[in-house]
């Protein structure tokens, strides 16, 4: 069973980016043992400070596929994630690059990656993910490259797409479906992949095409979570037209 602890002082008269409501998704209530581990994930997301701390297991409360398996994959490992994420985010003056590793979490407590395999590759072209859209990398770390639509969320036409996750900076991501109904691709959003919505809030979209879910940050990750210098860490502006980078 997935569980979800979320706990709030008052938030009058601040407009936080992402609400308690949406805060509250992070987590299921539908008992799931996943198929490789025998274990339950678990989400819990409470406030510290400005930020909203959010601590996961990593363990997806989805089908997976048998792993270790081919093109070098590990087993599902169980993680000791500890993301402290702006409640307030803001846009900063220039974006930030991302990092290798998680650059957001899911609302079951699965991480983001970036589009790149450690080669500097597109991910989604290059790897092999199973059913629900998901991988775990040599160091057993289960992580989304793409869109995870297949069982995280399900994608209906006309309607708006729901919260899937939260980026380290603090904006929401949702899925590809707008609040009128439109389904959005990479041209539809700036180079951060992101917008503003009908009321003025910035946020992440993802698509099937690249990149995919984020292409940048928009505002500023707490350095803690990432590392945000070196060859590593790339924009994807910076990607030729196959998606791939220079590492």
């Amino acid at each position: 069973m997935y569980f979800v602890l979320v706990t709030f002082a008052c938030l009058c008269n601040v407009a936080f980016s992402l609400t308690a409501d949406e805060m509250a998704n992070f987590g299921s209530i539908t008992p799931f043992y996943e198929s490789n581990t025998g274990i339950q994930g678990y989400v819990y997301v409470e406030e510290d400070g400005d930020y909203w701390r959010i601590t996961a297991n990593g363990i997806p409360d989805h089908d997976t596929g048998e792993f270790p398996g081919s093109g070098g994959s590990s087993s599902i490992v169980e993680q000791d994630y500890d993301y402290l994420v702006p409640q307030n985010p803001t846009v900063a003056d220039e974006p930030t690059c991302l990092n290798p590793g998680a650059i957001g979490i899911a609302v079951n407590g699965v991480v983001f990656y970036n589009p790149w395999t450690s080669k500097g590759l597109d991910a989604v072209a290059k790897e092999t993910f199973d059913v629900c859209d998901g991988h775990p990398n040599q160091r057993g770390v289960y992580h989304y490259h793409k869109m995870p639509s297949s069982c995280l969320f399900t994608i209906k036409e006309g309607t708006p797409s729901p919260l899937i996750g939260v980026a380290l900076d603090g904006f929401g991501i949702y899925g590809p479906v707008d609040e009128n109904g439109v389904t959005l691709t990479s041209e539809d959003l700036d180079e951060c992949h992101g917008r503003y919505n009908n009321e003025g809030v910035y946020q992440y979209h993802t698509t099937s095409d690249f990149p995919y879910i984020l292409g940048c940050y928009t505002g500023t990750p707490k350095v803690r979570n990432v590392l945000l210098t070196g060859d590593s860490c790339h924009f994807a502006s910076e990607a030729d037209e196959n998606g791939s980078v220079a590492i």
